[in-house]
């Protein structure tokens, strides 16, 4: 029983495609569609586990479908520094550079952060930046200092349906039959989970995952 756990998963997977978060990717996509032609930066902000980089998987794929990009994506480490000074763009093609993780810019020094942040301003001028990062200042103060605009996107919380229908998604993996219900949860737990979660898909799973193990536990 144990090892059927649908929670232990404790990212976002393609089985939780229903909760797409609409209205964010709309307004996601708007702000990118505004960096793709003439350059810019879009700040994508929010708390660890809440879905940033869902979201930014979502709407790429969106935009592939519409468009030809060169999609450079990076997740942010002291080595990125150099391969961004080494850009390798394809011509004839708009490039959209996505930096995921940012705030793991803070292992550097004072000094070689500034780097990066006067190479991002650098590359802004040329080409649409997507910054991903979960601190709740953030680079959009240093970037305004060098005179660079951007457009910051903060991703809150799911919304209460939104986390229902996550939840029901997992347990319909371990499910003989089809299932629209919460079972083995009631809906006060349902309620508790929401609640201590605020929002965040990746503490409700985990919430779900130890909850789920002591009902079948209590089961066998």
């Amino acid at each position: 029983m144990l090892a059927n756990n649908p929670f232990v998963n404790i990212t976002s997977s393609m089985d939780d495609k229903v909760v797409d978060r609409t209205e964010e990717k709309v307004q996601l996509q708007m702000y990118i569609n505004d960096v793709i032609n003439g350059g810019g930066v879009v700040i994508l902000e929010g708390k660890p586990g809440i879905g940033k980089s869902t979201l930014m998987n979502l709407v790429l794929k969106d935009l592939q479908k519409s468009q030809k990009l060169d999609i450079q994506k990076y997740y942010f480490t002291p080595s990125v520094y150099n391969a961004l000074r080494s850009l390798n763009v394809k011509t004839n093609t708009r490039t959209l550079i996505i930096i995921d993780d940012l705030n793991n810019m803070e292992m550097l020094d004072k000094g070689s952060q500034a780097k990066v942040i006067q190479l991002l301003g650098s590359i802004s001028k040329k080409f649409g930046i997507v910054i991903i990062e979960n601190r709740d200042e953030g680079v959009q103060p240093s970037l305004e200092k060098l005179g660079e605009t951007s457009e910051k996107m903060v991703l809150g919380g799911l919304k209460k349906d939104d986390m229902r229908q996550m939840i029901i998604n997992r347990l319909s993996l371990v499910s003989t039959k089809p299932n629209s219900g919460l079972e083995p949860f009631t809906e006060s737990e349902f309620e508790k989970i929401y609640k201590k979660s605020n929002g965040n898909p990746r503490i409700a799973l985990l919430i779900c995952s130890a909850l789920y193990d002591q009902k079948m536990m209590s089961v066998i």
